[in-house]
């Protein structure tokens, strides 16, 4: 019998369809090839396309290069208003958002400013609200834009590593992204993906891949345009059989490893997994880490798709995908397996290898299970409970069953706690779980002081996680397994002038610039006041600056000033600086 695998929030092919129709009439669904211009007038090369596999989340947009530099003019895409500003310190950093009368929003991030009139506009409503982190929508009517018209200036602003512009196309019924690639823009790619491996995953006690019970990874090779195994001994496997493959796709004029837009898989030519990034919604991109081997990831830096589904996976990008994607290799016979992956451009790469089913194995199969405290279920509430530890997991944090593991070993120096090993790394989770440790030697006078540390890596390099000081507990929501254990953080930030002579003569400076640091809790505020008024201070917390920019229209020429900077962290220990300068 097939089955074909449905579940909430998951669409079969037919209602895919029947969606796109009732939005195409409502004019928020169809992808036009001539709608959009370039966002700059410079060729288009990408660092990053749409759907590429991050950190806990699918990549929404595409990172145009800029030539390695900032200040590049950005342009409307097309005709519309502008419906959003948004400035912040981390992500997107300085970011516009323009809304279209054909049903789309795009968005422009990274950005290294505003054009003027938007720049003055920005700078009006932070002091007004006494703040350098805004949100603001402003009304339709303030300001239409025509189809390139310039905008603002391209740049490297909130959590870029690199000058470049990261632009979106959405649907702006439900902000959902789409794939920038399927509209048309001139961007030259002949390069099919390129396939690096293939993995194998047994599933059931009685499921092995050549005498084994674990995973297996086998590295391929191209041969004529088609890709197959490296090694050309036959697999032996038996019973169901999971498959992963790593693979990226390269645009022509730039060596980033990128997503691959469609992957399908058959196995004696009948489709088994269809996989197609058109377009996702923002609250399903965290499933990411239940689409790819995390274990993989976070062992060995590999990323591997997977093309079988876990039970709590939601995501609402398969096609197509029969018994959950397993493939059943009971029966004693060659079975031939295809992968067919294609970019945006319709470019294709083929794998193809053959495995012989039936196989019994001819060693016992290793159990290398450890011994397990407690089952978790993935669509239940689970709680785990000792005297000096509490967590609590939510229904839907986990996306499959789980053999919960706990140990807990002496505390460090400088530490409250012993160390709670809280199953491992490798094990992602979806939603934040609430965990409380009870610390064993913690002055009361410190109490609100105290945060969950988080012990990340070999090294055991401690990070703040959080935590408020509760019914003799420090508790915080995580959502990371791994080791934790209770600390102090009573030091407050450091502040050093970047560019205050000895003189304090800055008639010749353009800004006053600071470098911040927090040891561990992390910077939660900060504020500035120059003769005591409020300024605006900008912060770029990957760099660790803050900084403040002259302004002729706020502050007087030719006169000595007296500024003040108060830096709060997260525990709100606080750091001041004061000095005079002339300007």
């Amino acid at each position: 019998m097939i089955k074909i695998f449905v579940m909430p929030f998951r669409y079969s092919l037919l209602l895919v369809i029947a969606v796109c129709l009732i939005d195409t009439a409502l004019g928020q669904c169809s992808i036009r090839q001539d709608y959009f211009r370039s966002p700059v007038n410079i060729g288009l090369y990408l660092s990053g396309n749409f759907g590429e596999l991050r950190s806990n989340h699918f990549h929404s947009g595409i990172d145009i290069k800029t030539q390695g530099v900032t200040g590049h003019r950005v342009y409307a895409s097309a005709e519309g208003y502008i419906s959003r500003i948004k400035i912040e310190a981390a992500g997107y950093g300085n970011t516009l958002y323009l809304t279209h009368p054909a049903g789309y929003t795009t968005v422009y991030a990274h950005l290294d400013r505003f054009r003027q009139d938007i720049a003055e506009y920005v700078r009006e409503v932070q002091y007004r609200e006494e703040k350098h982190a805004l949100n603001i929508y402003p009304e339709k009517e303030k300001w239409k834009v025509e189809k390139g018209e310039f905008i603002a200036f391209s740049g490297t602003s909130g959590y870029s590593f690199g000058p470049h512009l990261h632009f979106e196309i959405r649907n702006a019924a439900n902000q959902a992204p789409m794939n920038v690639l399927l509209f048309g823009f001139n961007i030259e790619d002949d390069a099919p993906p390129r396939v690096f491996s293939v993995y194998m995953y047994p599933f059931g006690k009685h499921s092995h891949i050549n005498n084994t019970g674990q995973k297996q990874r086998f590295d391929v090779h191209a041969d004529s345009g088609q890709y197959g195994l490296t090694n050309r001994d036959q697999v032996l496997v038996n019973g169901n059989i999971g498959f992963g493959i790593e693979a990226f796709d390269y645009l022509n004029g730039a060596h980033n490893r990128c997503g691959i837009y469609s992957i399908r898989m058959l196995v004696d030519k009948q489709l088994k997994y269809h996989w197609e990034m058109k377009q996702f919604k923002f609250s399903e991109s965290r499933y990411i880490n239940s689409y790819i081997d995390f274990e993989e990831k976070s062992r060995n830096n590999k990323l591997v798709q997977k093309t079988f589904i876990d039970p709590n996976n939601r995501l609402d990008l398969y096609e197509f995908v029969e018994d959950d994607g397993l493939c059943d290799f009971s029966v004693d016979r060659e079975y031939q397996v295809r992968f067919i992956l294609e970019d945006a451009y319709a470019n294709r790469s083929e794998l193809c290898f053959s495995v012989r089913g039936g196989q019994k194995p001819t060693i016992a199969l290793s159990n290398t299970e450890k011994e397990n405290v407690q089952e978790f279920s993935w669509n239940m509430p689970n709680e785990f409970t000792r005297d000096d530890l509490v967590l609590k997991i939510p229904e839907g944090a986990l996306y499959d069953n789980l053999n919960f593991t706990y140990e807990k070993t002496e505390g460090n120096a400088g530490t409250f706690s012993p160390v709670h090993h809280i199953h491992n790394t490798h094990t992602p989770l979806h939603l934040a779980c609430e965990l409380a440790i009870r610390p064993d030697s913690l002055p009361e006078q410190l109490r609100d002081k105290a945060l969950l540390g988080y012990m990340n890596g070999e090294e055991s390099e401690i990070e703040a996680a959080g935590g408020e000081w509760k019914d003799g507990m420090v508790s915080t929501r995580i959502r990371t397994f791994g080791k934790y254990t209770v600390l102090v953080d009573t030091i407050a930030p450091e502040i050093r002038p970047l560019n205050l002579n000895g003189s304090g003569d800055m008639s010749a400076k353009n800004s006053i610039r600071f470098r911040i640091t927090d040891e561990l809790s992390g910077i939660k505020s900060y504020e500035a006041y120059i003769d005591n008024n409020w300024v605006l201070i900008e912060y770029d917390l990957k760099n660790n600056l803050a900084f403040y920019r002259f302004d002729p229209k706020r502050l007087s020429r030719r006169e000595m000033h007296e500024i003040e900077l108060y830096i709060i962290d997260n525990k709100d220990n606080i750091a001041y600086y004061y000095t005079e300068f002339y300007w």
